[in-house]
């Protein structure tokens, strides 16, 4: 897995390339933790993951609403086709 995260603008820009599945986790959780405050809106682009699984979403749901406790937004860009079918699936298209 690839994770760039662009700190510069606003909103904090984050872009995954990989799967965002229990086994790969880790690294990303570490990247967002090595931001430093999270004073900024913050997108996360997908068009690179091709899967995501239950802990994927469960991740990217503590992330927002860690997001909204500080009154920031969590918005997710660009989702491949099956990234979105999953989210469709799950009901979840409308909440990330």
């Amino acid at each position: 897995m690839k994770i760039k995260i662009n700190q510069t603008g606003d909103p904090i820009k984050i872009g995954i390339e990989g799967n965002l599945e229990s086994t790969t986790l880790k690294p990303f959780n570490d990247k967002v933790a090595s931001i430093p405050s999270f004073d900024k809106d913050v997108e996360i682009d997908l068009a690179l993951v091709d899967y995501i699984d239950s802990s994927g979403i469960r991740t990217l749901l503590t992330l927002k609403k860690k997001l909204q406790e500080i009154n920031k937004n969590l918005t997710i860009v660009n989702c491949s086709e099956n990234v979105k079918r999953i989210l469709q699936l799950s009901s979840l298209q409308g909440i990330l």
